[in-house]
């Protein structure tokens, strides 16, 4: 299966697109991407946008976790792009739909940060 997974600044973010799946195999380039992300400027505004992603696992489920721990801990934010109903379904399942701001396109993710770390919006 196709992978890929690139950082761009945009609009005063960190955007970290992946495209294809995210599960065990592609898990350490995403994590390794958000690592380099939340390092950028500080606090880290991280966009990770999966508006590309066809299919996400447990695995990839828990580097969007450690993503978002990663950047509170530093004081920034964490927005998610999720575009397909398939993965969108699957955060509703873990309930990772509550704890983190999910947006349905890059565009709607990229508003000025809050500001606030820690409380998910």
């Amino acid at each position: 299966m196709y992978f890929d997974c690139h950082t761009t600044e945009q609009a005063g973010w960190t955007v970290v697109a992946v495209v294809g799946e995210l599960d065990l195999a592609s898990v350490p380039g995403v994590r390794s991407s958000v690592v380099a992300a939340a390092q950028t400027r500080q606090p880290p505004y991280v966009v990770l946008d999966l508006s590309g992603v066809e299919f996400i696992d447990s695995m990839g489920l828990g580097v969007v976790v450690g993503a978002r721990k990663r950047v509170f801990a530093l004081g920034g934010e964490l927005r998610v792009v999720v575009a397909t109903e398939r993965v969108q379904r699957v955060f509703a399942l873990s309930g990772l739909d509550t704890l983190l701001p999910l947006f349905g396109s890059l565009a709607e993710a990229l508003v000025p940060p809050t500001g606030g770390a820690g409380d998910g919006t």
